[in-house]
């Protein structure tokens, strides 16, 4: 699994179980990233633990940006950590920030100290990233006002991202949640649900469809939506998060 993720204060519900948001991403720590974590006291921190019982502040919430680079008018308002994962090779942090105003996140550089904003939610909250194994690129997951679940992926080389949003898609308002890499780097997974709680919110009635998976290139591209048993047949054992497969139910969307 890529590395792990690290939550303060939401937890959503998912297929009638609750679970804390990000599945196995959010599950306890490996050893490695045990050192860097958002301060339970005062989320506006980010800590390194340098000594057991002692720690040295990363990052403070205090000298983040202020406003949005894409969109300069845009402010942030008072912020705080709310998500941060560690890369594979502990050289970057990818993070969400909840802001009073608006949510955002970003990756910021652990040995030159630099920060690069990814993605601007407006009404939507930042949630959780997600590391490819090789540390290349990174899936921020976001949910917006009324609840529709989209992604984000970016490249570190690059500095580009790009967007996976099925929110309106066929009129069935799929979510895209979840996301995990391949082994490789070169594909990302995620969950596709549809969002009976925004169709009856349109008016329309509920679709008693089963969750499928999705899987996508690194430029957003080539969607391919699967059951979950077509997906462990055609993609390598293991792959996917026993935590994600222990709640998808099963059957053609």
């Amino acid at each position: 699994m890529p590395g792990g993720g690290m939550k303060f204060g939401r937890i959503s519900f998912f297929l009638g179980t609750l679970l804390v948001v990000g599945l196995a991403r959010l599950a306890p720590l490996r050893a490695a990233d045990d050192a860097i974590f958002i301060d339970p006291s005062d989320p506006g921190l980010i800590r390194k633990t340098v000594i057991p019982f002692a720690s040295e502040i990363v990052l403070r919430a205090s000298d983040l940006p202020t406003h949005s680079e894409a969109h300069p008018n845009v402010a942030f308002g008072e912020q705080r950590f709310s998500f941060i994962s560690l890369s594979p090779d502990g050289s970057y942090l990818a993070f969400s920030v909840d802001g009073s105003l608006s949510d955002w996140s970003g990756v910021y550089d652990l040995g030159k100290k630099d920060l690069h904003q990814v993605a601007l939610s407006f009404d939507a909250q930042a949630l959780a990233p997600a590391w490819a194994a090789d540390g290349r690129r990174v899936a921020f997951e976001e949910e917006d006002s009324v609840g529709r679940r989209y992604l984000q992926v970016y490249d570190l080389e690059k500095r580009e991202s790009c967007g996976l949003d099925y929110r309106s898609a066929k009129n069935k308002y799929l979510n895209l949640l979840n996301p995990w890499w391949s082994e490789t780097g070169d594909k990302v997974y995620f969950q596709v649900e549809v969002n009976n709680r925004y169709r009856r919110s349109m008016g329309l009635k509920p679709l008693a469809a089963p969750a499928r998976i999705g899987e996508a290139n690194v430029q957003c591209q080539e969607l391919v939506l699967r059951s979950v048993e077509k997906f462990m047949a055609e993609v390598p054992a293991g792959n996917i998060p026993r935590e994600a497969l222990a709640t998808l139910l099963k059957g053609p969307l």
